[in-house]
């Protein structure tokens, strides 16, 4: 397997950003378990993902989930 250092520094600084975006929309304590389901999954889905293409597509998917499960518990 080919490992590309390069493509995983992106990787690394979108998943991080992405994390912290999504901690932040989903802050309070009663998001607490909802948060930590939606960042496993996304670390596992994304490390099987090999193109950055795929990884923003995924990535922008984990912060949409995270603004609806904030609009749903909103209201």
């Amino acid at each position: 397997m080919n490992f590309n250092i390069n493509i995983i520094i992106i990787e690394s600084i979108i998943y991080i950003t992405v994390g912290i975006i999504a901690g932040y929309l989903l802050r309070d304590k009663e998001f607490k378990k909802i948060k930590r389901i939606i960042l496993l999954f996304y670390l596992i889905i994304g490390i099987a993902v090999n193109s950055i293409l795929y990884f923003i597509i995924l990535s922008l998917a984990v912060l949409l989930t995270a603004l609806l499960i904030l609009r749903h518990f909103e209201y």
